[in-house]
Parts: structure tokens; C-alpha cells; sequence
């Protein structure tokens, strides 16, 4: 299944670069944009913080709203910039939300395990220890939020609820796909976060979450089999047939000269 996401992904990509690139464009430039205005607004601490929460819920906001443009790229279907512009009027409160819980994270976890740290004491290497595992198991289950309120879910504490769920009965995935994702981000540095950046990692998020879903669909029309056993046995092959058909195999050919096909 790893093999055909990665390969899924990449053909996914490349159709819809041009989109990826243009989104991408935008995230920089909010980013850019709320440094540089902290930056200016220096002098005054809450107009300078101010700043950059509001270019973090801004980003939220596109990440969201994007997610759900990707989660229909994953479905096979268009991503269309009307479609992305719609999809903000609807989870622009659920994107800033995101995006708070996110840099709260964050903060707490920067500020609190130095402090703890600095202590000397058994009990502060004992909480700043718990701190970074808890951190660990955050990144790892917050990194399916997107996708789920995309393609699963719209209540949002239902969603973060259902990110540990997910996380800690898909434990192994979880831990490719974050280090998947770290990859991106590197790749992505190298082309000053333009390609695939980050709408490319939340189309990979989509892609993996609607292909794991499917592990989801077996179980539940099996209700006959133990689900510890069951979840162990999965027919991955059987189960993406279907899309392994749809996305077929490219040429190097196809790919630069499309129309020569």
C-alpha cells in the first residue's frame, strides 16, 4: 500500500502543479508578509505578536480550505480555484482553530521543557521527559487533523478525538508518514517551500488518509472477524485494485509531452 500511496501521490502532484505552485505562492507570501510586519511592529510587543497570530490563523485558514480542495484531488476529481475560494467561506473558524491549537502546542512545548529542564531535579527531567513524549504522540496524531475534517469529519474536537484514534490504531504509518512529511519539508526548502511545500504534503495527508480508510470499510463489512486479528490481516492488494487500475502506470514520455499519448 506505502508503494502505491507514494506513487499515487506523485502522479497526483504532477497533474495538479500548477495549482500546487499558485497556493504555495500565497502561503509564502502570508508568512513572509507576518515576519516582515512583526518585524517592523518590533518596538511594540502586543501589536508585533498580534501580527503574527493573525498571519498563523490566516495560514490556518488556506490549510484548511485547502485540505479540502486536495481530499477531491485524492477522489479524483478537479481542484478549481472557485472551489478553494468557497471552501474558505466555510471552514475559516475551523482553520484558525487549527491553526491556535497548533502554536499553542508549540509554545508550550518550547517554553515549558527548558524551564524544566533547567531545574536540575529528578522531577523536572521526569516532566520535561513526559513533555517530549507527549509532543511526539501530538505531531504524530495532529498531523491526520487536516485530512479528517476534510473527508471525515466536521466537528472539530470530534476531529482531534478521532486524529489519536487514528494515530495509536495506525501507529507504524503514522511514524512514516511524519518522517514522509519531513522529507517533503526538506525537499521543499531546497525550492523555497514552492514545490511540492505545503499544499504538496497536504495533498500526500489526503492521499493517505482516503486509501487508509478503505482498511476502515473491510472491517466494518466484516463485523464477523476479531478486529485485533482482522486489522493485522488487511487485503491491502484487494482493496486498492480498484484505484490501482484507475491510476495506472506513466512513461517518462507522458509526463513532459502529455499530449503525445
Amino acid at each position: 500500500m506505502i508503494l502505491f500511496f507514494l506513487k499515487k501521490s506523485f502522479y497526483s502532484g504532477w497533474d495538479n502543479m500548477f495549482h500546487i505552485l499558485a497556493i504555495n505562492v500565497l502561503i509564502v507570501a502570508i508568512g513572509v508578509g507576518g515576519f516582515c510586519g512583526a518585524s517592523l511592529l518590533a518596538g511594540n510587543i502586543p501589536l508585533s505578536v498580534g501580527t503574527l497570530i493573525l498571519a498563523a490563523m490566516a495560514e490556518g485558514v488556506i490549510f484548511m480550505a485547502l485540505s479540502r480542495g486536495m481530499a477531491k484531488v485524492a477522489a479524483y476529481k478537479a481542484f478549481t480555484f472557485r472551489d478553494f475560494l468557497s471552501a474558505i467561506k466555510d471552514v475559516w473558524l475551523h482553520g484558525a482553530l487549527w491553526a491556535l491549537v497548533a502554536a499553542a502546542a508549540v509554545i508550550v512545548i518550547a517554553i515549558a521543557v527548558p524551564y524544566y529542564l533547567r531545574l536540575g531535579t529528578a522531577l523536572g527531567l521526569g516532566l520535561a521527559m513526559i513533555l517530549v513524549w507527549f509532543a511526539v504522540v501530538f505531531a504524530l496524531a495532529f498531523q491526520w487533523f487536516l485530512p479528517i475534517r476534510s473527508q471525515l469529519e466536521a466537528n472539530f474536537l470530534k476531529c482531534l478525538r478521532k486524529c489519536f484514534i487514528i494515530f495509536f490504531d495506525n501507529a507504524g504509518f503514522s511514524v512514516f508518514m511524519f518522517f514522509y512529511s519531513l522529507a517533503l519539508m526538506v525537499l521543499s526548502l531546497l525550492m523555497i517551500l514552492l514545490m511540492p511545500g505545503f499544499a504538496g504534503l497536504i495533498l500526500a495527508q489526503n492521499e493517505a488518509f482516503r486509501l487508509r480508510l478503505y482498511k476502515y470499510d473491510w472491517l466494518e463489512s466484516h463485523p464477523e472477524l476479531d478486529f485485533r486479528t482482522a486489522r493485522k490481516a488487511v487485503p491491502w492488494s484487494e482493496l486498492i485494485a480498484g484505484d490501482y487500475e484507475t491510476v495506472g502506470h506513466r512513461s517518462l514520455k507522458s509526463f513532459i509531452f502529455p499530449w503525445k499519448d
